[in-house]
């Protein structure tokens, strides 16, 4: 099978052998560039996850303990193009060769300087990147001088570019992440954030076991309530064990030919949510929860999420961390429940039995889940 990919050819020869009684598989195969010479100590590893391979002076590789569902492969060599590949592992899946295209042009040479104009962008960057929790201020970006960042002043608009992976190091959560940055736009105008890449996770050496347990106390609180295991709640129907209540919100612009739903609103059925100062539109809160048929189905190993309007999700098993209420909220607000927004870009969206997303850029977050950044990040495999 041939698959073209940013221009980048790979060839996936699956070998799959019929699943047993294991639970977990292996995806294995050679690095090699076009001339078919094999590339040595190439990185081979799963989309945001902690699994992942060097290659062998022969240029094999052998990524082990893969749980059943769909990734991204993603491999790297200095000085070449990274190829990303979807990959489907339902058994183990062997006799993958991936060939590497070099890097047009030469590489960059780094030069660092003192200037005011770029710290105060980079701080920025990293700020809608990273984040501004509790646990970003315990993140610390590496080669920051590998980002090429761009302001346009007419659209008051932010983007980001790096040739390489920016290497951050998460203290919070005992993470090395190498982050292949594909897009990143911040528009200041509209106070919107967009960025997109591929991740990769390597577990930090603790120092002791009073760090470990630290580490592992924050991942367990970064997982809880995140995107993560919402997701996983919402395919497995244990919304409710988990802490979660979703309802139905619809937002309207006040246009000529608004019309308020004034029956609804008098039964109690919807509330309308104070909108924000100066802003066109305003939201209503259905007070009922939603059904999960009105949410997300079934289908073949995986399930698609399917939602009209937007999606209100209260996470009442953990408060709000203080920053962003410091931040975010206004001056007499109060920690209360994590509140977050869900909207679809797709009309559907598909994710795998382990609540992985196909396409997670046709979901927007905003509120809470809008304001969790890197520093929040758990790598797919992990496990409470």
């Amino acid at each position: 099978m041939k698959i073209v990919l940013l221009g980048i050819w790979i060839w996936l020869a699956a070998g799959l052998t019929p699943a047993v009684a294991q639970t977990v598989f292996k995806v294995s195969g050679k690095v090699q560039d076009e001339s078919g010479k094999p590339l040595p100590f190439a990185s081979a590893f799963l989309n945001q996850t902690t699994l992942g391979d060097r290659t062998t002076e022969a240029g094999t590789f052998a990524i082990q303990g893969i749980p059943p569902g769909k990734y991204e492969l993603i491999v790297s060599y200095l000085g070449y193009e990274p190829v990303i590949a979807p990959v489907e592992v339902q058994a183990d899946v062997s006799g993958v060769t991936v060939v590497l295209k070099p890097k047009a042009g030469v590489l960059k040479e780094y030069v660092v300087r003192k200037d005011p104009e770029r710290e105060r962008w980079m701080k920025i960057f990293v700020q809608t990147f990273v984040g501004r929790s509790s646990f970003a201020q315990q993140c610390q970006l590496l080669n920051g001088e590998i980002v090429d960042l761009k302001y346009d002043q007419a659209t008051n608009t932010l983007t980001a570019a790096a040739d390489d992976f920016l290497v951050i190091d998460n203290a919070a959560l005992g993470y090395r992440i190498k982050f292949l940055l594909m897009h990143f736009t911040f528009d200041m105008r509209k106070g919107y954030s967009m960025y997109y890449g591929n991740p990769m996770f390597e577990p930090m050496k603790p120092r002791n076991k009073r760090q470990a347990q630290k580490w592992a106390d924050n991942r367990k609180a970064a997982y809880l309530g995140s995107t993560m295991q919402f997701y996983k709640s919402l395919a497995n129907r244990t919304l409710e064990q988990d802490g979660y209540t979703v309802q139905k919100l619809v937002r309207k612009e006040r246009k000529r030919d608004f019309v308020e739903p004034e029956e609804e609103l008098q039964s109690g059925q919807v509330k309308m949510q104070k909108p924000k100062m100066f802003s066109k539109y305003v939201s209503y809160l259905y007070t009922a929860p939603l059904p999960y048929d009105s949410m997300v189905y079934r289908s073949g190993n995986g399930y698609v999420m399917n939602f009209k309007d937007l999606l209100y999700v209260t996470y009442k098993k953990e408060k709000e961390d203080k920053l962003y209420v410091s931040t975010m909220l206004p001056p007499d607000a109060k920690r209360s429940w994590q509140t977050s927004v869900l909207q679809l870009l797709a009309p559907e969206v598909k994710m795998d039995q382990n609540g992985n997303l196909e396409a997670p850029m046709d979901v927007i977050c905003e509120q809470y889940w809008g304001w969790e950044k890197m520093a929040e990040m758990l790598p797919l495999d992990y496990k409470l």
